[in-house]
């Protein structure tokens, strides 16, 4: 049902939610007139959304230059949202260890819609790091730590996601779908998945699936990352790859591989 048609559905939460959506990571501070042109919507409304935002906590306007940033009322959303995973809490202290012993970056994440958001990071203390934190974003399809992920769920599943992705991706799916049943067939040989200098030229990446802890959990995936200069593709493979599925095994022992 289009969401015009679904008397269930509000058009104004739905906006709301659009403009604190526009905000991404990194970024201090959005005028109302580049919220409206990221989500589309009047200039207009979005100065009415921006205000009633504001009033609420949600967004908090910088000085009088009317530029507006996320409100701290976002803070407890997210805290709350975080703290009802359990393979962060349980990830995070051997991720970060993980990160200084094998001078990477590393990152747990889950999947929203066509992309990966990262709800744990954690970086080396090299110079020159992969600069991703929780809260980013990035596409499955393209990505190490997006295509683990698709690799390890259930061949129901997968098809079952394909015709988001095909949206997501118009005219590059094809040769993207047949990239992906290959990582798939990759995955099943070597148990990790690889984005060499594919979705960031300069970063090297190995990604693997991490199941579901729990019942109600959703599946989630580990990727550890490096910048190209440092790490070729040999050492990636020969050597952070069989590490991350090592820590793979620490925060879970279930299986990691698909049903055939």
């Amino acid at each position: 049902m289009q969401q015009q048609e679904d008397r269930q559905f509000v058009t104004a939460l739905a906006r709301g939610l659009e403009v604190l959506a526009a905000f991404r990571p990194g970024e201090v501070a959005l005028s109302n007139q580049e919220l409206a042109r990221r989500t589309g919507l009047p200039k207009s409304t979005v100065s009415r959304l921006s205000y009633t935002l504001t009033r609420l906590g949600y967004l908090q306007q910088e000085g009088d230059g009317g530029q507006y940033k996320l409100g701290l009322a976002l803070l407890a959303l997210g805290s709350a949202a975080l703290a009802g995973y359990d393979a962060r809490a349980a990830a995070a202290p051997l991720m970060r260890e993980f990160a200084l012993a094998n001078n990477v970056s590393v990152s747990l994440a889950l999947r929203d819609g066509s992309d990966m958001v990262y709800l744990e990071t954690c970086r080396s203390q090299a110079r020159v790091s992969v600069q991703l934190a929780t809260g980013s974003r990035v596409p499955l399809a393209t990505t190490a730590i997006g295509r683990a992920y698709f690799a390890g769920l259930p061949p129901q599943e997968r098809e079952a996601l394909q015709p988001l992705l095909a949206e997501r991706h118009g005219s590059d799916w094809p040769a993207l779908r047949s990239r992906l049943l290959q990582t798939c067939a990759d995955y099943g040989v070597h148990g990790y998945t690889a984005s060499f200098g594919e979705y960031e030229p300069d970063v090297m990446a190995v990604g693997i699936h991490l199941p579901a802890l729990l019942p109600g959990q959703p599946a989630m995936a580990l990727n550890a990352s490096g910048p190209a200069f440092a790490f070729d593709e040999a050492a990636m493979r020969q050597r952070v790859a069989p590490a991350l599925q090592a820590l793979r095994q620490r925060i879970s022992p279930l299986p990691a591989s698909p049903s055939p």
